[in-house]
């Protein structure tokens, strides 16, 4: 072994002047074979050591040798001989090589902040790309929209069910009916007017919003007027205005606490071919809802309680069922009839639920596909794409007023005169002596005419100026 060194040493020492400390090149291949000679020899000095030792300190340095070298098999052989002893354990406490409870805990709120993160890039509507942000605006309308619309279609299927039962249980009087079917269809004009009067104290009225509250009050009066001259079609409003009212007002009280916003301009071109396609999607909600769904709401209370309807009973048959059946029924005693009812009328609540999810899909679709179709016609101010974003909020007091006197004002408008064109269409239809069918899908299209002239003053008539600094309503 000293040879082998002095042999390197002496290779340096003739490549080198050390008087003018100036060396000369080295050639590797002798520093490679005096390395090579070095190696062997101690390799030759370990051997010797080894001979003398006991032999699990020869098993010790055989494992260090395979652990080093990264032999798989020296693991296992090593677990009986080497042993790890940590005197000061504190710099791994609170990590993951805790054990127990602790590690769950890490791991859930571990999933918690990834699950926050991934929500809030939802929200805000971060993902890229076309695909990525169309999944986005379809989950946000899906988690906002649809929920809410979906469940409270349900409910307000089942709160028409109830209050035409507890009607006819009661054996309520024409002048009774009449009454709470008119009063039902005056919400949404009495809260437009309301409306129209705080956008001039506040000054945010202009000819858009003027305009399309005097439209849509129009409309809900001359709905009201058609209802109130067709026979039978007011008493009939006695629990679908009700129903209809319940909805648009609670889906809006929902709503104001997680409003949904975009990035979409209100423009003539896109309003229009978002009521074209609003009116078709009612249609087929329509047809989809007679033939899938008809023993639901107030029609079905209406049909059952005057005698058997088929599954094939569809809005229109439901009502006429309803209306022949009705003189039939006057002499019948309170409790008799109320008994009858109680007994026999029971909510199909498959059917409820399935509306719920037909009008669930047909506003996603809406918010969706029109909301792409009014950004599309912008033009090339809006080059980013159509964007949807939400967030949850406590609404201030001027946020609550904006969504009852406009937003709620104009839906409750638009769906009670919805509702009233479609009892008076299907109660003049149905006196035709149409086939069942026939008389749906004409209450259907009329239904899709009242929509496509109703949805562009519920558009516009949020375009009202920025308020004045003194607003205080």
């Amino acid at each position: 072994m000293e040879g082998c060194s002095q042999d390197i040493a002496k290779g340096i020492t003739e490549h080198s002047n050390a008087p003018y400390e100036r060396t000369v090149p080295l050639q590797m291949n002798d520093v490679v074979i005096a390395m090579e000679n070095l190696t062997q020899e101690l390799k030759v000095v370990i051997a010797e050591e080894l001979e003398n030792t006991p032999a699990q300190a020869q098993e010790f340095v055989h494992n260090v040798v395979s652990l080093m070298d990264g032999d798989p098999d020296g693991v296992n052989r090593a677990k009986g001989h080497i042993a790890l002893h940590i005197d000061d354990s504190s710099p791994f406490e609170g990590s993951m090589h805790q054990q127990g409870t602790s590690i769950a805990l890490q791991r859930a709120q571990t999933i918690v902040d990834s699950l926050g993160e991934l929500l809030g890039k939802l929200g805000r509507n971060e993902f890229e790309g076309d695909l990525g942000r169309l999944a986005s605006n379809l989950t946000i309308s899906g988690l906002r929209t649809g929920l809410i619309v979906g469940t409270l279609t349900t409910i307000r299927q089942l709160i028409g069910f109830a209050l035409e039962k507890c009607l006819q249980s009661n054996a309520a009087s024409p002048l009774t009916r009449n009454v709470i079917g008119g009063v039902s269809l005056m919400i949404g004009p009495a809260l437009n007017i309301l409306g129209a009067l705080r956008d001039e104290c506040n000054g945010t009225a202009n000819t858009q919003t003027r305009l399309s509250r005097l439209v849509t009050l129009s409309l809900s009066l001359a709905a009201f007027t058609v209802a109130l001259v067709t026979p039978q079609a007011l008493p009939a409003l006695a629990s679908f205005g009700p129903q209809m009212a319940f909805f648009t007002l609670a889906r809006d009280l929902t709503q104001v606490f997680v409003p949904l916003n975009d990035n979409a301009q209100i423009n003539p071109p896109g309003t229009t071919a978002n009521a074209g396609l609003y009116g078709a999607l009612q249609f087929l909600l329509g047809t989809a809802m007679d033939q899938t769904a008809p023993n639901s709401g107030a029609g079905y209370a209406m049909s059952a309680g005057s005698g058997p309807s088929s599954a094939d009973d569809g809005f229109a048959a439901q009502l006429m069922n309803w209306m022949q059946h009705a003189s039939d029924t006057l002499n019948t005693t309170p409790e008799t009839r109320a008994a009858e009812i109680l007994e026999s009328l029971v909510p199909v609540l498959g059917h409820d639920i399935l509306r719920g999810v037909y009008n669930a899909g047909v506003e996603i679709i809406s918010d969706v596909a029109g909301g792409e179709i009014m950004h599309g016609f912008q033009g090339e101010g809006a080059p980013d794409g159509f964007r949807m974003t939400f967030a949850p909020r406590v609404p201030s007091f001027s946020q609550v007023a904006d969504q009852f006197l406009t937003t709620s004002a104009m839906r409750t408008s638009f769906g009670g005169a919805i509702m009233a064109a479609a009892i008076s269409a299907g109660t003049y239809f149905g006196s035709l002596g149409l086939s069942a069918s026939a008389v749906n899908h004409a209450v259907n299209a009329v239904v899709a005419a009242v929509a496509i002239a109703g949805l562009p003053g519920f558009f516009y008539s949020h375009q009202g100026n920025s308020p004045v600094d003194n607003t205080t309503i």
